[in-house]
């Protein structure tokens, strides 16, 4: 039987009458103080299993997050649920960060999310001995494992984390985990019998389909006819960040409203592309594997990989980002032999071998510099031999895990300035005079200065924007040379060894690109299989199957013409019209009251400067249009409605709802004034 108080908690706190599966074991475990590992298919509501706890326990849960991106979309959920929140990156100026820090002191947060390099900073763990916290939360726990398909060495640093905040229940959480790597994740945070949730990896709405297309044109004629068939929010993802670009040019040409994503651009850039596909105002997003990790949009309908990923994890992963809201999704493989040459550039790349390393290293220790600002490009320009730009990075990764070096957190903005002329006459009232001024302090004329550019303007009593346009206009008058920061992360020399290689596990190095390999196989023979799609999945992460699926190409290729793309468009069933993520579906929906209801979300969304998912999502549009209710108390019931968003937009959209139900029906309806007499509020 469940516990009422949990009960209790997710209508009130998230609007929900009943868990999905494996949710409750996991919520349950947690607030007894066991330590958990939950493994669930994408949108299966992982988040939830430690949003509630930490409602309930007293203290703040500390959520682990590798994406920073995202941090503010999770918070901004929770608080519009009424639920302390907040996150502490290095997106913030250091103000906040210490603001924030205090905040987490005071008991101010239930949840607050963190990314795993914050625990580099001593200050910072050294506060969570000080904190209650409740629940130790790691999202995407498969990257604690060297044998998953997104290993993250910041990882390696939660077990002591951990341990500095009193040891609490863990959490860790995960879609794509085999049990090799669910052993590994155990290991690593040292959990103690764990409870372990795996609630199968079976996505029952998703339809599996691979296409073969020899040629580049062969694949953006088929994105094209999928899209045309399929209507919806759709993601597409490509390898690299040309490819992304190709894409997006190529389908904003045939008439598709589409963005791009990938990490070569800009913060602002990547977060307008994002909230455009979230809120609707793009139909598809093109996008490297950057894009997608804790993305709550539940009317993906169809997801294409427009080249093979490296891993059936990475696959199984990205493709459920389709369909989360339960309904018949499509998840479409444009596969070319091509494309595993591809891969096989990339696991060059992330599996460099002892030589490489150790020649990284000699870069490293033979700079004079405290700390060290070179990009992946420039460290490669200084090896006495060449090599894989990716292969440096990974290098890096294995010296910092051996604990030869630290790579500092993002966010530091160092640039190298030259003064070359010293004797410039200069006052002492304007930004550029002073800067002059400081240089002239602190530097030789001739040599390069390193300037952390945050310290500095506040040095200056002035903005980053400020400093940066003034040391542009004084480079452009000749005063000075300057190098803007470069899109890097500094490093920390923390050992010099005379042979790094003695500190390093080469054993693992040498067989690593071989298991990469090995699992580049699976996924090609994946493309080449003739079994049922869905069973070649659970067969990988050791789920038995029951019979074939029957919506798969292998198993029914010609039951949907949305999966038949090899017939001509214009015989196809399903409308090319684009339809946004703000089109009701068919089945029950009152289309035009669901049009209003959205119009009022819109409008709601711009006052309160919130997405417009933030007040209600799609699905509870959908079931308000579907069975409109009558009183505030009938809200309630809708799915994603609690307590606190009934207080909130209730009224509102209780009012549309009743004044539309009044133009349809003839007769007496039910005022707003006495749905409101009997609404939750008025009885309290």
């Amino acid at each position: 039987m469940l516990d009422a108080k949990i009960l209790n908690c997710l209508r009130d706190s998230f609007g929900l009458t009943a868990f999905r599966e494996g949710q409750y074991p996991v919520v349950s475990a947690i607030l007894q103080g066991q330590s958990t590992l939950a493994v669930m298919p994408t949108g299966r509501g992982k988040s939830l299993c430690y949003q509630l706890p930490a409602v309930l326990l007293p203290g703040t849960a500390l959520v682990v997050s590798p994406l920073i991106a995202l941090m503010k979309d999770q918070v901004d959920a929770l608080l519009a649920r009424g639920i302390a929140a907040s996150y502490i990156n290095s997106a913030l100026s250091s103000d906040e960060q210490a603001h924030r820090l205090e905040e987490l002191r005071q008991g101010a947060y239930r949840v607050l999310y963190v990314a795993p390099e914050r625990f580099r900073q001593r200050a910072f763990v050294e506060a969570l001995k000080h904190v209650k916290i409740s629940l130790f939360a790691v999202d995407e726990a498969h990257c604690l494992s060297q044998w998953g398909h997104d290993f993250r060495p910041d990882y390696l640093r939660l077990r002591q984390a951990w341990e500095a905040c009193g040891e609490p229940p863990v959490l860790a959480a995960t879609a794509t985990a085999t049990r090799e790597v669910r052993n590994d994740i155990v290991t690593q945070l040292g959990l103690q019998d764990p409870v372990v949730v795996v609630s199968g990896f079976d996505r029952p709405n998703l339809r599996y389909v691979v296409r073969h297309t020899p040629s580049d044109e062969s694949k953006m004629k088929k994105t094209l006819e999928v899209l045309a068939r399929v209507p919806g929010a759709a993601i597409v993802y490509a390898a690299t960040r040309k490819h992304v670009e190709e894409v997006t040019e190529a389908l904003v040409a045939g008439g598709v409203s589409a963005v791009s994503y990938h990490a070569g651009m800009s913060d602002e850039s990547r977060e307008r592309a994002q909230d455009d596909f979230m809120q609707g105002h793009a139909r598809v997003v093109v996008a490297t594997n950057a894009f997608g990790m804790g993305i709550d949009k539940s009317d993906v309908r169809v997801v294409i990989h427009y080249d093979v990923p490296g891993t059936i994890e990475a696959y199984y992963q990205e493709a459920g980002r389709a369909g989360r809201d339960g309904k018949p999704a499509f998840c479409v493989l444009l596969f070319s032999p091509a494309d595993r040459y591809l891969q096989e550039f990339f696991i060059e790349g992330s599996c460099p071998n002892a030589r490489t390393i150790a020649a990284v290293y000699d870069v490293l220790i033979n700079r004079s510099e405290e700390h060290i600002y070179l990009s992946q490009e420039a460290i490669n320009r200084l090896l006495p031999h060449k090599a894989h730009d990716m292969a440096i990075g990974t290098a890096l990764l294995w010296l910092e895990r051996a604990s030869l070096i630290e790579r500092l957190p993002r966010g530091i903005a160092v640039a190298e300035v030259t003064l070359l002329r010293p004797d410039v006459p200069v006052g002492r009232s304007s930004i550029q005079e002073r800067i002059v001024l400081a240089l002239q302090a602190q530097a030789d004329t001739g040599r390069p200065t390193t300037l952390d550019l945050g310290t500095f303007a506040a040095e200056l009593k002035e903005s980053r924007d400020a400093l940066s346009h003034a040391l542009l206009a004084l480079r452009a008058k000749g005063i000075v040379h300057y190098e803007p920061p470069a899109r890097t992360r500094g490093i920390k020399i923390l050992r010099r060894v005379k042979s790094p290689l003695a500190y390093l596990d080469v054993s693992y190095i040498e067989t690593k690109q071989a298991r990469e390999l090995a699992r580049l196989d699976d996924m090609v023979a994946f493309a080449y299989s003739k079994s049922c799609r869905r069973n070649v999945i659970l067969g990988y992460f050791g789920e038995q199957a029951e019979g074939q699926c029957g919506r798969c190409d292998v198993c029914s290729d010609r039951s949907d013409p949305a999966m038949d793309t090899s017939r001509d468009s214009s015989r196809s069933r399903v409308s090319k019209r684009p339809v946004t993520a703000n089109t009701a579906d068919a089945g029950g929906v009152e289309a035009e009251l669901y049009e209003l209801l959205s119009g009022l979300r819109s409008r709601l969304a711009r006052e309160n400067e919130v997405p417009p998912y933030l007040v209600f999502n799609n699905e509870t549009l959908r079931e308000l249009a579907t069975t409109p209710p009558s009183t505030l108390d009938a809200m309630l019931a809708v799915r994603g409605i609690g307590r606190e968003k009934l207080a909130r937009y209730g009224s509102e959209f209780l009012g549309a709802i009743l004044a539309y139900s009044a133009r349809q029906k003839p007769g007496p309806a039910p005022s707003l004034e006495a749905a409101l007499s009997q609404s939750p509020k008025a009885r309290h």
